[in-house]
């Protein structure tokens, strides 16, 4: 039997919009969003400071809340002017997150890479498993260096 050559044209293009269709969760705002189950959980941005000890060394530290916690199959989406740059473990001192420099940077745990059809969103995913604890994904934004906390249990 034959195909009538409209037919397969409109199931071509059919197929073409439910593979173009990206039903991905976008935020409507920018900021710093957690993907948990299809749903958007905003993280709010952070201003990250630098202190210098006695004898010299920079210390990155940044004051506010840890609210949100990264879990296995969760990522975060970046929607604005932010460029990743690292993502590193912090401890909680009194009234502040400070780097954990012992700990070594984190950076090779995490991909960013542009989201589809978006050109001011990125999409961060972690490659590996982490040890539970506090993390902050630095950020530049503009000449501003900013970050988005989370933990990891």
């Amino acid at each position: 039997m034959r195909k009538s050559p409209p037919a397969f044209v409109v199931f071509a293009a059919v197929c073409l919009v439910l593979v173009a269709c990206n039903k991905e969760p976008k935020p409507d705002k920018k900021g710093g969003f957690v993907v948990r189950n299809e749903k958007l959980i905003e993280i709010p941005v952070v201003t990250l400071e630098t202190q210098f000890t006695a004898e010299g060394f920079a210390l990155n530290y940044f004051n506010g809340d840890v609210n949100e916690t990264v879990r296995a199959g969760d990522y975060l989406i970046l929607y604005g002017d932010y460029k990743p740059n690292a993502l590193n473990f912090y401890q909680q001192k009194s009234g502040y997150y400070e780097q954990d420099t012992s700990k070594g940077p984190t950076t090779d745990a995490i991909t960013v890479g542009p989201m589809k059809g978006e050109k001011e969103m990125f999409k961060c995913r972690l490659t590996k498993p982490l040890p539970p604890g506090v993390y902050l994904l630095e950020c530049t934004q503009g000449k501003a260096s900013v970050g988005f906390p989370f933990h990891i249990e």
